[in-house]
Parts: C-alpha cells; structure tokens; sequence
C-alpha cells in the first residue's frame, strides 16, 4: 500500500486537480496477496511506500506491545498489488489501519463518477471491499461549499453490497444502464428483495445527511 509520500502514481505534467470526495474503504486483502500489510506481526500505525516497477519499499512504523518501531520491507509485487490499482485512478491511498484481516485506506477523488470503477478495479485484487465512509465538501456538485460526511457502518453487509453494485452497473445513473430484475438475477435474490434492500440504503443515507444539517 501506499500513503501521500509514495508517489505511486507518475507526476508527469498533469494538471492539478481538486479531489472534493474522501473515500474511507476496508479491504479484506485476497489470500494471494504478496502485501506485507497483509498479515502485520504487530499493530500497524503508519506507512509510508515507495512502488518502483515490480518493487515495493516500505517503511511500517508498528507497535509490538511496548514499544514502536520502524520496520523496512522490500516486496515483489504483480498486478494483485493495491498501491498499483489505486494508482490507476492517480489516487494517492493513506493507510489508517492494518490488522492482519483489513486494510483500511482513506483516499481522495474529484468526481462522484469515479467511486464504483475504482471499487470494481479493488474488487478484481481484494477478497472484498466496503466503501465505509464518503465525505464531500460540496464543491464539485455546486458553487456553494458545504461539506457532508456519511457514515456507511449503520449498512448491513448485504445493503452495501447492493447498493455497490447497484452503482457499479448505472441503476442510479440518468437513464438508467440497468433494471431491478438484472441485478437481482446477478445477486441471486428476488426483485422485492433487492428493492427492499435498495430501500433501506436510500432511506439510511438520506437520513444520515440530513439529520446532520
């Protein structure tokens, strides 16, 4: 993984651009996974990385119970490496939690349009992925500056995976690229189920916004 030091992705001569959305995303990584972040020894607090090619350098500063320190791992990595999806999308990840079972990655985009492929991208190297939290400063949706943070811990497990899917396949998007009964077949359950399902986030989501105002 890597952190707002790496530079996973290629500075080149981009433009800069301003990331409006910050994404928090747990990530159970795949068994296959060459990441030393993967399976810690000790509590992870920080990280910095380096990905140069096939190469990953990185220095974890780790708590072993009574003490910190800072750990220097040099790993080969392939395209299941994480640093290098993210990279894809010139997202720079920051590690906020390892524990052997998740990584949990904050990062930042400029455009809502971005979220589902760079999640399906994480999905293709990951055992699983859960957009946990989504914070906007408003920005990019209107001139008016107003910042919204939505906890996604109150959606059960089965509700976020609707509801990923759901965007990934253009079922919100304007018309829309997909039906209810589609993605109830790809899910496996029934239409009303999928609805209900559907339902329950929309009602959480817009009452976590709101109820915030």
């Amino acid at each position: 993984m890597a952190d707002s030091t790496s530079g996973v992705a290629e500075a080149g001569a981009d433009t800069p651009r301003e990331q409006h959305l910050q994404l928090r995303l747990e990530i159970e990584p795949a068994k296959r996974c060459s990441c030393p972040l993967a399976s810690p020894n000790s509590a992870v607090e920080d990280v910095h990385t380096h990905l140069d090619g096939d190469t990953c350098h990185a220095e974890v500063t780790v708590d072993d119970g009574t003490d910190s320190k800072v750990v220097h791992t040099t790993t080969s990595v392939g395209d299941d490496c994480l640093c290098r999806a993210f990279g894809e999308f010139g997202c720079v990840p920051r590690i906020r939690r390892a524990d052997g079972r998740h990584i949990v990655v904050e990062t930042y985009l400029s455009d809502r349009e971005t979220i589902s492929t760079l999640v399906g991208r994480l999905d293709e190297v990951a055992e699983r992925v859960c957009l946990r939290r989504l914070t906007s400063d408003g920005r990019g949706d209107s001139a008016e500056s107003k910042t919204a943070t939505i906890d996604l811990s109150s959606l059960t497990a089965k509700q976020r995976e609707a509801a990923l899917i759901a965007v990934h396949h253009g079922y919100y998007e304007t018309p829309r690229r997909t039906e209810l009964a589609a993605l109830a077949e790809a899910l496996g359950i029934s239409k009303s189920a999928l609805s209900q399902r559907l339902n329950a986030v929309e009602a959480k989501l817009a009452t976590a916004v709101f109820d915030a105002e």
